[in-house]
This record gives structure tokens, sequence and C-alpha cells, in this order.
């Protein structure tokens, strides 16, 4: 390896990440690095030897590195070589073609947006939602259309991380997987520490802003008329942004609070703390968040109170006010299968995680 010149790493992505900290990787896999290993990257152009490169470095940074041995850890680490991943949907956005929803004009425009809807709320109080005026229509109707408003404003609000990820030339995955005991469909963003830390936050908080930009449109519709179908929307995506503030789980609001503080294993790191017998080492980001995982549970408790038990009593109040038929019947019905899969998940989880369990080790 050190004979002739060494591989050409000029694919890897070398982003500045703090005083010497540099964040290196390959679109799929991302290692941090001080400053000194980001020069040897930099110097591995596939036209220098391992002597040429060592040279070079410690003429710039007055350190001498090893290189066939930096190089062989990058090639342990999975970084030699891009990633092969199939081609999926969302690889057809360019970046040109959703650049402009987060332009200066665009942020403009959602001021404007949210000055009205404030203006509205003001002149109209009861534009705001409440869950006894949110039942329309018979209860069934609601149930099946509150159901698939769910799932279809969760899917924008993934797809606004889709549009931010891809106007910064970063690969994007939608897929299904679990907060706690909570189902969730997720976006899968790597690459995003391939592009400043600056620049990140667009990704992350770009399903919170879309949310934003439908409750704020929401609003101006009740205040011209009452539309059923915009206070769902509203009550909805008001939910989605409380939602993610419950950071004591991997929401939008904790990758954004983890990349203001530079900690990259901010939640491994507040376990860690939180079993310390020495936690003084630890940053204050770290002790900061430490505490939102201790009271995260109530959180959790305080969401699902104030949010989920409401809109099932309402639900289920406005059936029992129905004529005796079948579709009230089918209304519970819905509603009690609903809580039966909750109830399934969450008992589930308790048994798998209970401390009385016998483990197989391998």
């Amino acid at each position: 390896m050190t004979a002739g010149p060494l591989p050409d790493l000029s694919y890897l992505s070398v982003v500045a990440d703090g005083p010497d900290d540099y964040v290196i990787g390959n679109g799929e896999t991302f290692v941090n690095v001080p400053g000194v290993a980001a020069a040897v990257v930099e110097a591995l152009d596939g036209t220098r030897t391992a002597v040429q490169a060592r040279a070079l470095v410690l003429a710039e940074r007055g350190v001498d590195v090893d290189v066939a041995e930096f190089v062989t850890g990058l090639d342990a680490a999975g970084l030699l070589g891009r990633p092969m991943r199939p081609p999926n949907l969302w690889d057809r956005i360019r970046p040109g073609h959703v650049a402009w929803l987060f332009s200066r004009p665009a942020h403009a425009a959602l001021a404007v947006l949210t000055g009205c809807a404030l203006a509205a709320a003001v002149a109209r109080p009861d534009v705001l939602p409440s869950f006894a005026a949110l039942v329309w229509s018979d209860s069934l109707a609601f149930t099946v259309a509150f159901a698939a408003g769910s799932w279809l404003l969760v899917l924008v609000h993934e797809l606004g991380h889709i549009a931010a990820a891809r106007s910064l030339g970063v690969r994007a995955e939608l897929s299904l997987g679990t907060r706690l005991q909570f189902l969730v469909v997720q976006t899968r963003i790597t690459g995003i520490w391939g592009v400043p830390r600056r620049a990140r936050y667009r990704a992350y908080l770009a399903g919170m802003r879309m949310d934003w930009f439908l409750v704020c449109a929401a609003s101006c519709v009740l205040y011209v008329a009452d539309v059923p179908v915009a206070r769902l929307v509203m009550v909805i995506c008001l939910s989605q942004i409380a939602w993610q503030f419950l950071f004591f789980m991997r929401t939008d609001v904790y990758y954004a609070f983890a990349n203001a503080s530079g900690n990259k294993n901010l939640m491994a790191d507040a376990q860690a703390y939180l079993r310390a017998q020495r936690p003084r080492t630890a940053r204050r980001s770290v002790r900061v968040y430490a505490w939102f995982l201790v009271v995260g549970r109530v959180l959790g408790l305080a969401f699902f109170a104030l949010y989920t038990v409401p809109v099932t009593v309402a639900v289920c109040r406005r059936a029992l006010a129905e004529p005796p038929g079948w579709q009230p019947v089918a209304t519970l019905a819905v509603v009690g299968a609903g809580w039966a899969l909750y109830l399934a998940v969450l008992v589930r989880r308790l048994l798998t995680s209970a401390p009385w369990r016998t483990r197989r080790g391998s």
C-alpha cells in the first residue's frame, strides 16, 4: 500500500463541525476526526504515496501521521469506497426542484401567512381548535377522516424533511419505525452529516415548518368560513408540532438540540451521565438533556392526556349521542380496536423489557 499512490479519497466529504472537530464520510458512514485527520483525507487525492502525504501533513500541520495506518483505519470503518445503494423514488428530486421552498421569498411568505393567522385568531377566537367542536358529521365519518387525515398529514410532514434533504443534495429514505411504544413514519437522512452544521437545521426542522404552514393556512380558512376539514388539519398539525417537543425520544427537536450543542451522541451520553458515579465531567448540554430523559415519561403522559384522550372522549360521546344503528357501533369498534392495538404494543414492550425475563446470550 505504501509503494504507490494511495486510494483517491476525494469522494469523502470533509465538514468542519467545531474547533478541531471534523466530520468525514462517504454519504452513508460518517466519523468524527480531529483537524489533522481531515488534512490527511484532503491530501489523499490519488496522486500521493503514503510517504508524500505524510510529509505534506507534517509540513502543514506540524504533526507526524502514519498515513498508511490511517487509511487502514478508514477501511475498517467502511469508508474506503462509495456506498452501493439502489436508487429510490426520492432520488429523482433534484436540489433545484425544491430549493425554492427554503428561499428567502418562501420564508417571507410564511411570515406573512403567520401574521394573517394570528390576526384571524385574535379577531375570531373560535378559530382556535377545541375538542368539543372537532367532531363533525356523524362519528364514523369523523373517525375515518381523522385516521386517514392523521396518516396523510404525517406523510406531508415527512415530505418536508425529504424536500429539505434533497435541496441540500442529501439522500432521503422513508420508512416505518418506533418511538417507545408509538408507531411512527420516519425519514432517514444519514447524509446530512456531510453538509455544514448550520445547514442541517433546514432538514431537521422542515417537517415542523410544513406543519406550521398548514396550521396558519387552516386558521385563515376558518376565519372566512367554518370548514370542518380545516379544523381537523389544524388540530392534527398542532399535535404533530407538540409531539416533536417530546425530545426525550429522537424527534426533530432532539436532533436540532443535539446539533446546536455539538454533541453527536447526545442521548447515549445523557444515559451514561445518569448512570455515572462522577457526573461533573459531563458537558453542560448532556446534563441539561439528561433532565428531559428523566421527566420524559411525564411529558409523554401529558401529550397522551391532553390530546389522545380528549379526542377519543369527544368521538365516543358523539357516537353514544347518535340514534341506535350500525354506524355508532362501528365507530366504537374502530376506536376500541385502536386502543386494543395500543395496549397490545405497550404490554408487549413492557414484557420484553421486564427485568425478570431470562435473556439468551450468543
